[in-house]
């Protein structure tokens, strides 16, 4: 969850400007405003499905003592981008004014969440739950988008939001195990520091690589 401050900003930011556009009826605006907030939301939660994916373990290890906490880590990773595309959209049809809906699909999420509890907890333990999170969000990210879609006619590019972080992100793990094959300066430090170090090695090369491709359209 920690990386959601960054989303959960952007949210409470995204809610008063969209509310102004509609005053304005500038539909282009919060067109434009939805888009963006699809691109980086999906950008940051493939780099998060990266980040966790590939140290989970050692970040269940280093921060909770417990390897299977980092298990646990690694299949809620997969929860990572539909929270924040939730988080965002949520927001933006708050500053539309619908709140009834927000409200409503938020329920039927949670409605979700609740049935694996009941039904898959005794059976398959901890595991459902965390499967029902991910189902939830992914639900819900999907109702947020289908409720805004019929509001706003906005663009869905799947290359620009899916494809190009997915593939920049592959190619930032091959530079990442390319380099650290040959050399790993942080071996000897402490477990937490130098997983937090690799950790933002990937993301500068994730990170690098997005405003490159960025640089390169705009010009």
């Amino acid at each position: 969850m920690f990386p959601s401050a960054i989303t959960n900003s952007m949210a409470v930011l995204l809610l008063p400007t969209v509310a102004e556009a509609q005053a304005e009826g500038n539909e282009a605006r919060i067109a434009q405003t939805i888009s963006m907030s699809l691109r980086y939301s999906m950008y940051m939660g493939v780099l998060c499905i990266g980040v966790f994916t590939l140290f989970g373990k050692e970040l269940g290890v280093s921060v909770f003592h417990d390897e299977s906490s980092g298990a646990f880590m690694q299949i809620l990773a997969w929860l990572c981008p539909f929270l924040y595309l939730a988080t965002t959209m949520g927001s933006i049809l708050n500053g539309l004014g619908k709140t009834t809906t927000t409200f409503l699909q938020n329920v039927t999420a949670l409605v979700l969440r609740l049935a694996f509890v009941l039904v898959g907890i005794p059976t398959f333990g901890i595991t459902a739950y965390l499967w029902g999170m991910l189902a939830s969000e992914l639900l819900l990210a999907s109702l947020h988008l289908v409720s805004l879609k019929r509001l706003v006619n906005f663009s869905w590019n799947t290359m620009e939001i899916i494809v190009k972080p997915a593939v920049l992100l592959m190619i930032s793990v091959g530079i990442y195990y390319a380099v650290f094959s040959v050399w790993d300066g942080f071996d000897q430090l402490n477990l937490f520091i130098s997983t937090a170090l690799h950790i933002g090695v990937l993301s500068l090369c994730y990170g690098a690589l997005l405003a490159v491709f960025h640089l390169a359209k705009h010009n």
